[in-house]
C-alpha cells in the first residue's frame, strides 16, 4: 500500500512590488507551524492549486502541518539616536499636520524618516494604492527604522495589508504604532505573534501631553498597566490572556478574511467613534454568531466617542455588550482612556496599550485593573 507525504507550503509575494492594482496578488503572512506524523493510506489527490501544494509519490508517512499558538515577538525599546518612520496607509494629511509630531520625536532624540507616499493626495487617500503599498513595504524592510508610527486613521489600511510582506518583522521586529484604521495592521501582526502599540498617531499629539508622555514610556521602556475605579458596568472576575483588538469596526470588517483577529483565550479590547447603537449591536452580533465571543477570556472597553444610546433606538452600549455575552461570567473592565475621545473633545487621554502581550485582568468591588505579566 502506497503512502504519501503532503507538504503544505505558504505562498509569499515576490520581493519586487512594481505592479498595477489589477495585477497585485495578496500576500499571506507566514504562520508559525509545528509538524506531527501519522500513518496513512493511499489518497487520490484532489484538484488543488499546485503552486501551493506538492504531492510527491513516496513511500513514507503523512506529514500534517498544524498552525501553532502565536509566539510573543517583542520589539526592542527605543533609545536616543534610533530612527522612527512616519507612514500613511489611510487618509491624506498635509505636511503642516506633522510639524508638532516631528518636533516631539526629535525632542526625544529620535531621527525621523517619511514614507515616500506622504503628501501625495489621491482622493481621500495618502497616495494611490500602489504608492501606499510600496512606501509602507519600504519602511517594513528598512533595518534602520526601529518604529513605525501612522500619520492618522480614516480608511484604507484594509486595502493595503493584503499586499504587504510582513515576514521581515519576524526577524527584525519594530514597533508599529497607531489606532483607529491602523487596527488592521495590529490584527495582522498580532496574529503572527508580533507585539504592536495601540496609541497616539503622528498628527494626533498636539494638546495632549498626557498621552504623549505615556507613549514615550511605552516606546523607551515599559508602559504600566491601567487601573480605574470599578463602575456599575464592570463585571468582577479575573483572567489572563493576550491583549488584542482595537477599533470594533475594523475587527468586524475583517471577519471572514485571512486577517480575522485571533481571539482564542485573549482579553479583547474594543473602542470606536461615531457609531449608532444599532451599528454596534450589528458588529457585536457578528462576533457572537461567529463564535468569537465564546473564545475570549475577558473584555476591556475603551472610549466609544460620539455614541448616542438613543439615536439607533437600541440598547445602551453596556446593554449591547452584556446581551451578546449571555451567561458567560467573564471579567469586564468598562471604559478606560484609550480611543478617539481626546482627539475630538480633548477631554480624556489616549493611553498606549501593548497589543499582543499577555495581561492579567482583575476586577473586584473597588478596582478594575490590568497589568502586563510577561
Amino acid at each position: 500500500m502506497k503512502r504519501i507525504i503532503v507538504l503544505f507550503t505558504i505562498l509569499a509575494m515576490a520581493a519586487g512590488l512594481s505592479m498595477t492594482a489589477a495585477g497585485m496578488r495578496p500576500y499571506k503572512a507566514p504562520a508559525q507551524i509545528i509538524t506531527v506524523q501519522v500513518d496513512t493510506v493511499s489518497v487520490a489527490p484532489s484538484e488543488v492549486d499546485t503552486a501551493a501544494v506538492e504531492l510527491p509519490a513516496v513511500d513514507t508517512v503523512e506529514e500534517i502541518i498544524i498552525e501553532a499558538e502565536p509566539v510573543d515577538i517583542r520589539p526592542a525599546p527605543l533609545k536616543p539616536g534610533d530612527c522612527i518612520g512616519i507612514f500613511g496607509i489611510s487618509n491624506y494629511i498635509d505636511s503642516t499636520a506633522l510639524l508638532y509630531g516631528v518636533s516631539v520625536f526629535e525632542n526625544w532624540g529620535l531621527r525621523v524618516k517619511f514614507a515616500d507616499n506622504l503628501f501625495k493626495k489621491n482622493g481621500r487617500y495618502d497616495g494611490t494604492l500602489e504608492e501606499r503599498i510600496k512606501a509602507t513595504q519600504a519602511m517594513i524592510d528598512d533595518p534602520d527604522i526601529k518604529a513605525m508610527i501612522s500619520t492618522r486613521g480614516g480608511y484604507g489600511a484594509a486595502q493595503v495589508i493584503p499586499y504587504l510582506d510582513l515576514s521581515p518583522l519576524l526577524e527584525n521586529p519594530k514597533w508599529v504604532i497607531g489606532y483607529s484604521d491602523v487596527t488592521a495592521m495590529h490584527m495582522a501582526l498580532n496574529n503572527m505573534g508580533l507585539e504592536t502599540l495601540h496609541g497616539p498617531m503622528a498628527t494626533r499629539m498636539e494638546g495632549d501631553t498626557t498621552s504623549v508622555a505615556f507613549l514615550h514610556d511605552a516606546l523607551f521602556g515599559e508602559a504600566p498597566g491601567i487601573s480605574i475605579t470599578t463602575n456599575f458596568y464592570c463585571r468582577e472576575g479575573e483572567a489572563t490572556g493576550r491583549l488584542v483588538g482595537g477599533n470594533l469596526s475594523l475587527i468586524y470588517s475583517l471577519q471572514g478574511t485571512p486577517f480575522a483577529l485571533d481571539m482564542k483565550d485573549a482579553i479583547l479590547f474594543i473602542e470606536d467613534v461615531g457609531e449608532d447603537s444599532y451599528a454596534i449591536d450589528r458588529m457585536m452580533q457578528n462576533l457572537l454568531l461567529s463564535g468569537k465571543l465564546d473564545e475570549i477570556a475577558g473584555i476591556i472597553v475603551g472610549q466609544f466617542t460620539d455614541f448616542d444610546d438613543y439615536k439607533g433606538m437600541d440598547l445602551s452600549l453596556p446593554g449591547i455588550i452584556y446581551s451578546k455575552l449571555g451567561g458567560r461570567q467573564i471579567p469586564i473592565m468598562y471604559q478606560i482612556d484609550a480611543g478617539h475621545e481626546w482627539n475630538v473633545h480633548k477631554s480624556a487621554p489616549n493611553y498606549s496599550l501593548y497589543l499582543g502581550r499577555r495581561i492579567h485582568l482583575k476586577v473586584d468591588q473597588n478596582v478594575a485593573s490590568f497589568e502586563y505579566v510577561d
